[in-house]
């Protein structure tokens, strides 16, 4: 598996949410699976992704996916989860 295959299963796994019943209720037709986000929002990312989580952001669920720049700099990418459109880019914690 290839460096961005690590990174893309290392997302994965810690886009796990914090409460189980957090999308349990989730039709699958409302948000789109983490995998295919970050197919689509890679062509963006200069760098690495970082930790990953759902939440509800005013009425609508969004990825906020970890990114690390080219330099190294931690970022924070809030990506909607039903059409995959990246909604802001932030200078992560």
């Amino acid at each position: 598996m290839g460096r961005i295959g690590w990174m893309v299963a290392a997302a994965l796994l810690l886009a796990a949410p914090a409460r189980a019943d957090e999308t349990a209720a989730l039709p699958e037709a409302e948000i789109l699976p983490l995998a295919e986000v970050i197919d689509r929002i890679m062509p963006a990312i200069a760098g690495e992704l970082g930790p990953s989580r759902l939440v509800k952001d005013g009425g609508r669920w969004v990825y906020v996916i970890g990114v690390f720049d080219a330099e190294g700099q931690p970022q924070e990418m809030r990506v909607d989860a039903a059409s995959g459109i990246i909604l802001a880019v932030r200078p992560g914690r």
